[in-house]
């Protein structure tokens, strides 16, 4: 598969190749060298379908779309896999890099646990613990569900015989459909920063417990040469305890002593509350938090076992120019919204505790100049939700294996920059701008149930990112604002949702007005089956489902909810240099609600190649989400696209799938030829 640097280079010769000028072709214009696409990572990938495989590993692949949830080959990266069957089945690869960590890829089935044991050259050098513990989710037919997505232990308490109140609220039984099936282990082999693999050395893997009744499927292994620990800079206060009191206490400590920062030897710091009404650590203005670097510095809760899981923990911010980096962030959430608790429902209270709000590593008010540089934030439900701030810089960090966003830039968050970090199997948005309007306010005017906004997202850059495995939402997003960009990034392997979102449906949210930018892309399959089935009777029926395309542009909101008289705009979209490659359905699907329409947007040497998989080019069509009534039945997509030095080529491709409307978007929406196409004249 395309991926980091690799994509850079053949995604913008891909792009060449498509244009009908030969003069366009590299080479011919020396001054304009490619740009890079996607996060420059410390780590080299290796896929395990690229491994050599021996004894009885078995490939798992689908040689078609659609790839689907819930299976080893759908959720894999590249969308296939290596499965162990018994001790003596392995999975080796000749390593290009020197190293000293190892992390790996795998599924095992639910409510199980194995090890994987590494060797180097045939000398063991680790062994992983693998099982279940944040991987294998549950879901009913729909949206609701997919968004709550229990354990199978929290399954098992769901009220067998729903009433009609659960019905409401979105469950319906039975809760049968998994998902979120992979999780990740790794391991530091030196701590002192030399290498301990070299090029050239054969990495194995085996797992002694694999037998028929417990496999062990292998998605990639990542080889990553860490360095030493970073040592205490100048006049920092040093932590000297593992505790969420040991942080709080340095933190005050360095105000006292008008100290620039705290510094977090190597460890393991348990974050077990000092109050649990403030289960935040509150940094204040001004100071730096630094680790000894994200391999050795840890934020962790309290063991489950203590504790439970979901335990909530993380950082605020309590004024400007605050810096954290150089530590990671792991938690311990296993469900991100609603949890069953059968003790209330015994005792006839209501039944439902709600975690969605929660689980973020970093959240609430940004304010100005914050920094965060080199994290490695995993197992939270968010790794950063951002409400507001100026001048944010997040550079450099890792979201994994989070239960919803890797990090939102939300509620007017302005002139701030996500430059080179990668995000991988999130339950919602990797990368996302939202500009919704928040809720703490003064009310406006003769609409008391909105309150005074922070204003839209403005002016913020996502660039040099890396999306990937995302199995509940987008990899890149963008929902309202203006003047906003996202570029030179890579999004592949989404599950149910499109690579690239620009959308407008979560009302109250500020309109799109100026430029939405989104440049220099790649988006390799990405796509799925739509999850909700509002008013088809399908009951979760997969055959029935509608398609996401790669990209998704939906227009949704026909009024602002601040001002009802006043129609959300959805306008100056601009798409440059996409390269879409092997969509699972559509490369581009356009829709609207009523009342709604696009306007004044381009796209601009947009490549869709269907090779593998992708059944159309570019689609407009009904957009099954109808506004509450009395609107309803089928809305037409109304608006138009202007389309300039675009190409929908592949094996799959033929005249007759380039393009596709429904008949109620056939007369209201129009693919406008802008020049320069495979194609003449509008569609």
């Amino acid at each position: 598969m395309i991926r980091s640097s690799l994509v850079s280079l053949c995604a913008c010769f891909l792009l060449a190749a498509c244009g009908d000028n030969p003069s366009d072709k590299p080479g011919d214009n020396p001054s304009d060298s490619p740009v890079p696409r996607g996060a420059t990572v410390p780590w080299d990938e290796y896929e395990a379908e690229a491994g050599v495989s021996s004894g009885g590993a078995t490939l798992e692949q689908t040689t078609r779309g659609p790839w689907l949830e819930g299976t080893l080959s759908g959720e894999a990266s590249g969308r296939k896999a290596v499965t162990l069957h018994g001790p003596t089945d392995a999975v080796a690869w000749t390593s290009r890099v020197k190293a000293n960590s190892v992390l790996v890829r795998y599924s095992v089935p639910d409510q199980k646990e194995a090890h994987l044991d590494v060797y180097v050259n045939d000398v063991k050098v680790a062994t992983l613990t693998v099982n279940s513990d944040f991987a294998w989710l549950y879901t009913g037919p729909n949206n609701t569900e997919t968004h709550n997505a229990f354990p199978r232990q929290q399954v098992d308490e769901l009220p067998q015989n729903p009433s009609t109140s659960d019905v409401n609220f979105g469950l319906r039984l039975p809760w049968n459909s998994a998902h979120h099936i992979y999780d990740e282990a790794h391991a530091l082999l030196a701590t002192d920063g030399r290498e301990t693999i070299h090029p050239g050395d054969v990495v194995k893997i085996i797992s002694p417990d694999a037998s028929a009744e417990l496999p062990v499927t292998i998605d990639f292994m990542d080889l990553e040469l860490v360095p030493e620990p970073l040592s205490a800079p100048a006049g920092y206060v040093v932590v000297s305890e593992f505790t969420q009191a040991g942080v709080v206490r340095a933190l005050q400590e360095a105000v006292d002593g008008g100290k620039p920062g705290i510094f977090l030897p190597p460890g393991d710091y348990v974050m077990s509350h000092v109050s649990p009404a403030l289960p935040k650590v509150y940094v204040p203005a001004g100071l730096t938090v630094q680790g000894a670097g994200m391999w050795y510095t840890r934020f962790v809760p309290p063991p489950p076992q203590e504790v439970g899981y979901n335990y909530e923990f993380g950082f605020r911010l309590s004024g400007d120019n605050i810096t954290f980096q150089d530590f990671a962030i792991f938690g311990t959430w296993r469900n991100r919204a609603a949890r069953y608790n059968k003790d209330a429902a015994d005792l006839g209270n209501w039944p439902w505790d709600s975690y969605d709000g929660i689980g973020r590593a970093f959240d609430r008010y940004m304010h100005n100049n914050a920094v965060f540089k080199r994290l490695w934030i995993e197992r939270m439900i968010v790794g950063g939700w951002v409400e507001g701030g100026n001048n944010l810089l997040w550079q450099d960090c890792r979201f994994r294996n989070t239960l919803a966003d890797g990090i939102n830039l939300c509620n007017g968050t302005s002139n701030s920059r996500i430059v080179n970090c990668t995000a991988r199997n999130t339950g919602d948005d990797a990368f996302a701008m939202w500009s919704a309007i928040t809720w703490d306010k003064a009310p406006i005017g003769d609409t008391p149930w909105v309150h005074q906004p922070e204003g839209p997202n403005q002016g913020n850059i996502i660039e040099r990112c890396t999306a990937g495995l995302i199995w509940r939402a987008a990899g890149f997003a963008v929902y309202g604002g203006h003047d906003n960009v996202i570029k030179d990034s890579v999004v592949y392997d989404t599950l149910r949702y499109p690579g690239i979102t620009v959308d407008n449906e979560f009302a109250p949210q500020h309109e799109f007005s100026g430029l939405t930018t989104l440049q220099n892309m790649t988006v390799e399959r990405c796509g799925g089956r739509m999850w909700w089935d509002d008013d088809d009777g399908a009951q979760g029926d997969e055959t029935t489902r509608r398609k996401w395309g790669a990209v998704w542009l939906f227009a949704a909101n026909p009024y602002s909810p601040a001002e009802p008289s006043s129609p959300i705009r959805f306008q100056g979209i601009r798409l440059k240099d996409i390269d879409i490659i092997d969509p699972v359905y559509y490369g581009v699907l356009v829709q609207t609600t009523q009342g709604q329409r696009i306007e004044d947007t381009e796209f601009d040497g947009v490549h869709i190649v269907m090779n593998q998989s992708g059944e159309f080019g570019m689609v407009a069509n009904d957009s099954h989400k109808a506004p509450p009534s009395p609107f309803s039945g089928k809305i037409a997509t109304t608006g138009s696209i202007t389309l300039k030095n675009s190409s929908i080529t592949g094996h799959r491709a033929n005249s007759g799938n380039l393009f596709s409307k429904d008949p109620v978007s056939t007369e209201t929406f129009l693919f406008k030829d802008g020049g320069g196409n495979i194609w003449t004249g509008d569609r």
